[in-house]
């Protein structure tokens, strides 16, 4: 009796393990079921927004194309000498400073001169001497005591002492060492009691009130370059600022080694903002069109036979073949193919191909 229950309860836990086993494979089936349904549900080939070629783009808008071209120059001052003696002697007075600011004229060394102020003052008294005995000789001989050699004689001595008076006035002259033209004075390399040579340099004058600035140009500019052109002048001394510069003077000869064409332009320099022999950027400007469309230099794509840009239309990116006009350093004119209110793409061009589709990531609008 005793096993006959048993087997009866072996029984029924075997039936009861069985359905278990049953109800977790449908459960699983069912489970496997609805991942393949929620897969089909995603269409295998729909790209992703993701998935698209990313760009960026701006609407075509009319400008004013400036024709420029941009050089380096060299400042130079408007006027600058050194100053020299031009006799020997010692000098006796130093009347400026260094640094010091001098009009036109001013007494800058004074050399001595005593030697030739007694020497002119000598050669007065003998002139008065001269005058008198070449009036009496004028005298007989206008009464024929005196021959007309007599009177050669006295009056040729007495124009070789007049002119040996001027000649000592500008040797007096060349002690006074004067400012010729107004400006700022430099360092000096003497000192007040120096002996100096005709010729040894005694101290720089600069005009620093204008500039000259020189610089070289291409040989295909060098039919736009005339007197009286504007130049923008820029230099890391004025801290951003923009200065004028007009040409006034250039180069008749193209030269033969640089093939460049040198010109010069002068810069009001009154508040004394730039230096001699300083560095600027030179910007000159040729010519200037209005209600022009430019496109950045970037946006433009060569290919055989001409050029092309890419226009986003519809979420599409359409290959555009353009005609270019001037080309700038950034950016280039566009004389047929693209109208005002187009949208450009400027970037990630090189991941896009004719009519696809594209993203847009930003638009730059006028």
């Amino acid at each position: 009796m005793k096993k006959h229950w048993i087997r009866i309860l072996s029984i029924g836990v075997t039936f009861i393990i069985i359905l278990g086993l049953i109800a977790f494979q449908a459960g699983w089936l069912k489970f496997g079921t609805s991942q393949k349904e929620d897969s089909k549900n995603t269409p295998a080939n729909a790209q992703s927004n993701s998935d698209l070629p990313a760009v960026r783009a701006s609407i075509v808008q009319n400008s004013t194309l400036v024709d420029a071209i941009k050089v380096t120059g060299t400042l130079l001052p408007n006027e600058e000498v050194d100053l020299t003696s031009e006799v020997a002697g010692k000098i006796v007075a130093i009347n400026f400073q260094e640094g010091q600011n001098v009009a036109q004229g001013a007494l800058l060394v004074r050399m001595s001169n005593t030697e030739l102020l007694a020497q002119l003052e000598r050669l007065k008294a003998q002139i008065t001497l001269y005058e008198s005995r070449e009036y009496r000789q004028r005298k007989l001989l206008e009464k024929g005591g005196a021959s007309q050699d007599e009177y050669d004689a006295v009056l040729s001595e007495l124009n070789a002492l007049k002119a040996q008076v001027k000649e000592t006035q500008a040797s007096l002259v060349k002690t006074e060492i004067r400012a010729p033209f107004s400006g700022t004075i430099g360092l000096r390399k003497v000192s007040n009691g120096s002996y100096v040579n005709p010729g040894t340099s005694i101290v720089r004058l600069v005009n620093l009130q204008k500039l000259k600035i020189e610089f070289s140009v291409p040989e295909k500019y060098s039919g736009k370059i005339k007197k009286g052109l504007k130049i923008l002048v820029r230099s890391e001394i004025l801290s951003g600022d923009t200065l004028e510069a007009f040409v006034y003077a250039i180069e008749p000869k193209i030269n033969l080694e640089t093939r460049t064409l040198t010109v010069r332009a002068e810069l009001n320099n009154a508040q004394q903002r730039l230096i001699p022999g300083g560095f600027v950027d030179i910007e000159i400007i040729l010519a200037q069109y209005p209600n022009t469309i430019q496109i950045p230099n970037i946006a433009l794509i060569p290919e055989l036979g001409g050029q092309k840009v890419f226009r986003y239309e519809n979420g599409l990116a359409v290959s555009v073949p353009v005609k270019i006009g001037i080309r700038g350093q950034q950016s280039i004119q566009i004389t047929e193919g693209l109208s005002v209110g187009d949208t450009l793409i400027t970037s990630g061009i090189l991941n896009v191909r004719p009519n696809t589709k594209v993203k847009i990531l930003e638009v730059k609008a006028p």
